[in-house]
C-alpha cells in the first residue's frame, strides 16, 4: 500500500485468506501487517511487525473502524482509483488511531494474576 504524504508507514494488507478474529473467532475484514517498536526493560528499542485485524464484529463501537467497515461493505466486488484512495486513507487514519493506544495497566495486572493462577 502506498502511504499518504506525510505518512511513510509501508504496511501489507491481506483481505482474502484471513485468520479469525484473535478477540472473537469471527470473520475479520482484513488484516494489516505493520512496523511495531516497544521498549525492553532495558530501555533499549525493539523493532518489528505487528498484525492488526480489522473485526467487524469487535470493532463497530470504534467510529473509524465502523467508516472504513461500512466502505469496504458498499464497495465489496467494486474497484477504481478514487475507491482505492478512500480505502486507503480510512485504513491509514485507522492504523494510526489503533497504533496510538495504550494499554490499560490495570487491566493487564488482573490478566497477568489470572494467567498466573491458571484461570486465563
Amino acid at each position: 500500500m502506498t502511504p499518504r504524504a506525510g505518512r511513510a508507514v509501508p504496511v501489507e494488507l491481506r483481505i482474502s485468506r484471513t485468520p479469525p478474529c484473535p478477540r472473537c473467532a469471527a470473520p475479520v475484514a482484513l488484516v494489516v501487517r505493520h512496523p511495531h517498536t516497544w521498549r525492553n526493560r532495558a530501555g533499549a528499542r525493539v523493532g518489528g511487525c505487528k498484525e492488526t485485524a480489522l473485526c467487524g464484529t469487535c470493532d463497530r463501537d470504534d467510529p473509524l473502524a465502523a467508516r472504513l467497515l461500512s466502505l469496504l461493505a458498499r464497495s465489496a466486488g467494486t474497484s477504481g482509483a478514487h475507491l482505492d484512495e478512500a480505502v486507503g486513507g480510512l485504513l491509514l487514519d485507522w492504523l494510526d488511531a489503533v497504533r496510538a493506544r495504550v494499554p490499560c495497566e490495570a487491566d493487564l495486572g488482573a490478566e497477568e494474576a489470572r494467567w498466573r493462577a491458571g484461570t486465563l
